[in-house]
């Protein structure tokens, strides 16, 4: 399927609900025409008319505000619940709760995101194993980054929760704008993940014991400091 293609199906999936939804009240207006008396009466006609245009432009706006409010039709809209939140307990948990939420229009892209950048941070991960010595000061950087990936999860649930529930445009955009800095935040910590990758890499020679006890605390103090600000600046909000 070529991207041509593609488009016109995701428009389709899109609008389906829509197509369905006009297409029943034009035949069901064909068959009231059809079926009675009524294309005989000139004011019946008209009224019925009338009442088929009204149907359909009460119809269409729903739709419409369904669609800015990010809500599909004849599928029920995505909730978080107290229950969500105490099924925290791995990583694989949040992963889920992720997944589930790249069905929500509002969030799709960006929960996307965020799967992407975790799996991104466990081959980082992999590979800082492969070319170092595992364990201690590497396994205390690991769970540094971690924790500000999976607290930034979080952070996007709960905001996720909130939009669900948001109704204006202007109060939605706010919403969604917060979760694309969340998206960054795992940027900025990928980022310094990868110059982590590559000091550890360069870390060869008889003195390679002292350089890397030396950067690699500044590494730590750096992600730690990070984390410390993210979540005293999420308790401010």
């Amino acid at each position: 399927m070529n991207t041509k293609e593609r488009t016109g199906w995701r428009l389709l999936k899109k609008y389906l609900g829509q197509i369905i939804f006009n297409s029943v009240i034009a035949l069901s207006g064909l068959l009231m025409f059809g079926a009675t008396d009524i294309s005989d009466s000139k004011g019946g006609s008209v009224a019925l008319i009338l009442l088929l245009m009204s149907i359909l432009s009460a119809g269409n706006y729903s739709f419409i505000k369904m669609a800015n409010s990010g809500k599909k039709a004849f599928q029920p809209s995505y909730v978080l619940t107290e229950q969500t939140f105490d099924s925290l307990n791995e990583p694989k948990d949040y992963l889920e709760v992720m997944k589930d939420l790249k069905n929500y229009p509002l969030c799709r892209n960006e929960a996307a995101q965020m799967i992407e950048q975790w799996n991104t941070y466990r081959k980082k991960a992999e590979t800082l194993d492969a070319i170092s010595s595992s364990g201690g000061v590497y396994e205390v950087v690991n769970q540094d980054v971690e924790s500000v990936m999976l607290n930034n999860m979080i952070l996007f649930m709960k905001r996720a929760a909130i939009l669900q529930s948001a109704s204006r445009s202007d109060e939605i955009a706010i919403h969604r704008k917060y979760l694309t800095e969340l998206v960054g935040r795992n940027d900025k910590v990928l980022k310094d993940y990868t110059e982590l990758l590559i000091e550890a890499s360069q870390l060869t020679g008889d003195d390679s014991g002292k350089a890397e006890v030396k950067s690699l605390n500044m590494i730590i103090e750096s992600i730690r400091a990070y984390r410390q600000e993210l979540e005293s600046g999420d308790k401010n909000e």
